[in-house]
C-alpha cells in the first residue's frame, strides 16, 4: 500500500528540522552536549516555526543522545500528525518505508555535499528546505534517486 506524498513530506521534515537544530544549535556542557538557544534565537524561532517549537522545547536543556533525539521526533510526529491529520499508523506505515528510507538518505547526501557551505554560517530551516529541493531536482540528485529507486525495485523483486 502506497503511504501518502503529503504524510511522507511532513514527516520528514519533522526529522530535518530537529536534524538542523541540531547541526547549529549544539553546546557542550559537563561532558554532554545540549541544544543552547540565545533569548534571540529562541525568538526568531517561535516566530519563524511555530508547528515545530514543542519540539525545540522537548530538546533543550536536556543532555543530547540518538535515544533523545529519535524520542522526541517520534512523539512529536504522534502527536501533531496523527492526532486529526492523518490516519492511525500513517507515521508508523511512513517511517516503515523504503521511501522514507531514501529521503533520508538524499538529505544526508544532501548534507554531506554541502557541509563546507553549510558551516560558513547559520542558515535558517527555510533556506536548507528551498536548497534541498533544488538539489533534488539536478541531474546529479535525479541519477542518485533512480539508482536508488532500481535497487529498490530489485530488493522487492528478490523478496517475490
Amino acid at each position: 500500500m502506497a503511504i501518502p506524498q503529503n504524510a511522507l513530506i511532513d514527516t520528514a521534515e519533522v526529522f530535518h528540522f530537529e536534524f538542523w537544530l541540531r547541526y547549529y544549535f549544539i553546546a557542550e556542557r559537563d561532558g554532554n552536549l545540549f541544544i543552547e538557544l540565545t533569548e534571540e534565537q529562541i525568538k526568531q524561532m517561535q516566530a519563524q516555526f511555530p508547528d515545530y517549537w514543542e519540539l525545540v522545547e522537548r530538546v533543550q536543556g536536556r543532555p543530547l543522545s540518538p535515544e533523545l533525539s529519535q524520542q522526541s521526533v517520534v512523539e512529536f510526529l504522534q502527536l501533531n500528525l496523527e492526532s486529526g491529520r492523518y490516519p492511525s499508523n500513517t507515521v508508523v506505515k511512513v517511517l516503515d518505508s523504503k521511501e522514507f528510507s531514501v529521503e533520508m538518505y538524499l538529505f544526508d547526501t544532501w548534507v554531506d555535499l554541502h557541509e563546507e557551505q553549510l558551516m560558513q554560517k547559520i542558515y535558517g530551516f527555510d533556506y536548507w528546505m528551498h536548497a534541498f529541493k533544488e538539489w533534488k531536482g539536478s541531474a546529479q540528485a535525479l541519477q542518485l534517486i533512480q539508482n536508488l529507486q532500481v535497487q529498490m525495485q530489485e530488493e522487492r523483486g528478490a523478496m517475490n
